[in-house]
């Protein structure tokens, strides 16, 4: 018998199986509605449960899960999760304050606390400074804000919190809020700072901007802290934006 010529066989490949994912999200929120209600049936702890509030934790926990994919495509916390994370956060302390019904009197450091934390993270750039100077640079401003706010709320928080180390010492200093606006500044300028580096030390109108920016924060915060005339902002500020274009025109020649 004569040899058949071999033939390759063309094994079709298998079909793919579709994998359901399902969303952990949905299960978490019974599971956190039944701990609250037997809490409160057992009356373990006394405390105001409004169950309306419950239908604000739906655009947090679906914000928690975009980021959680985005992170998952592309294992990197870039804008899409750090936007998300801090949406999150916002919405989810003011669905906690609403449905406990807590005191907004008291409470409303807890407001500023979330939003300096969402801007924070949302300035938290990720982006290669290399090819994107300007972007990341002004990206930073939004963390250095976010982070004063952060401890302005801080602040203002451990005013109704019974630790009297903590008390005492802002009794002592009233003007303290003045530091988080100092701490605001300080990383404005230093975000000027770099982007004159990366631009090898030329001066542009962003650069311009983000001093001026920088200059004004820091003196508004000085002045504060000190308890200074007010009236004399306007001049400190317009002998600051002198001395900067006195510098540029310097370096220039």
């Amino acid at each position: 018998m004569e040899n058949l010529p071999e033939t390759d066989t063309i094994i079709p490949p298998e079909p793919k199986q579709k994998h359901h994912k399902t969303s952990v999200w949905w299960p978490l929120i019974l599971i956190l509605i039944g701990v609250i209600l037997l809490v409160q049936n057992l009356h373990i702890a006394e405390f105001t449960f409004h169950w309306w509030a419950l239908f604000i934790f739906i655009p947090v926990f679906a914000s928690l899960n975009s980021g959680w994919k985005s992170l998952q495509q592309t294992g990197r916390f870039n804008s899409s999760v750090r936007s998300n994370l801090g949406s999150a956060i916002l919405i989810g302390t003011v669905a906690v304050i609403l449905m406990f019904g807590m005191d907004w009197s008291k409470v409303w450091p807890v407001m500023v606390i979330a939003g300096g934390l969402a801007m924070f993270l949302n300035g938290l750039s990720s982006i290669d400074p290399n090819e994107n100077k300007r972007v990341s640079v002004w990206m930073g401003l939004g963390a250095w804000i976010g982070l004063g706010g952060m401890v302005l709320g801080l602040g203002f928080l451990a005013q109704y919190l019974p630790i009297p180390a903590m008390q005492t010492w802002l009794a002592a200093y009233p003007k303290w809020w003045a530091i988080p606006i100092l701490v605001a500044g300080a990383g404005i300028l230093l975000n000027g700072v770099v982007l004159i580096a990366r631009n090898n030390w030329r001066m542009n109108w962003e650069t311009w901007s983000i001093l001026l920016i920088a200059a004004f924060t820091i003196a508004v915060a000085v002045m504060a802290f000190f308890a200074l005339d007010w009236n004399l902002l306007f001049p400190v500020v317009l002998i600051v934006c002198g001395v900067m274009v006195l510098a540029g025109i310097l370096r220039k020649r």
